[in-house]
């Protein structure tokens, strides 16, 4: 008899970007080196250098401190402080805290809904300013 397999559904959540294959919960916290391959929702705590070449997700309990986050797109509804590189897109969703010096990698990917909190600067690269 064959065995069937089941298919793996990255993102169960329909609300999720389908990039998103990993969670860390509320009540668990990571000290150190986060180095991810794929997408990841936060709803724990990091303290430590963030890498993804995809999206980070920080949910409304999640808490990021880092001076060296590199990630593809964030979005955040929880709360993040420190040095950011943002390759594509920085969303801070209502309720979402950033206090942080952001580095972007292409305009006109930063978006702040109403509620969102964001106290820090925001630098685009190869942006020069018009004559």
């Amino acid at each position: 008899m064959r065995e069937r397999r089941k298919r793996v559904r990255p993102s169960p959540d329909p609300g999720l970007p389908r990039d998103i294959f990993g969670f860390l919960g509320a009540g668990n916290r990571i000290e150190g080196n986060l180095d991810l391959a794929t997408g990841l929702r936060l709803d724990g705590r990091v303290a430590g250098r963030v890498r993804s070449p995809s999206t980070l997700v920080v949910g409304p309990t999640g808490e990021i401190e880092s001076d060296d986050l590199s990630v593809k797109t964030l979005s955040v509804s929880g709360l993040v402080r420190g040095k950011l590189r943002i390759g594509e897109r920085l969303e801070i969703r209502r309720g979402g805290r950033v206090f942080a010096e952001v580095t972007m990698g292409s305009p006109g990917g930063v978006v702040l809904e109403p509620g969102a909190v964001f106290d820090g600067t925001v630098k685009i690269e190869g942006a020069t300013p018009e004559d």
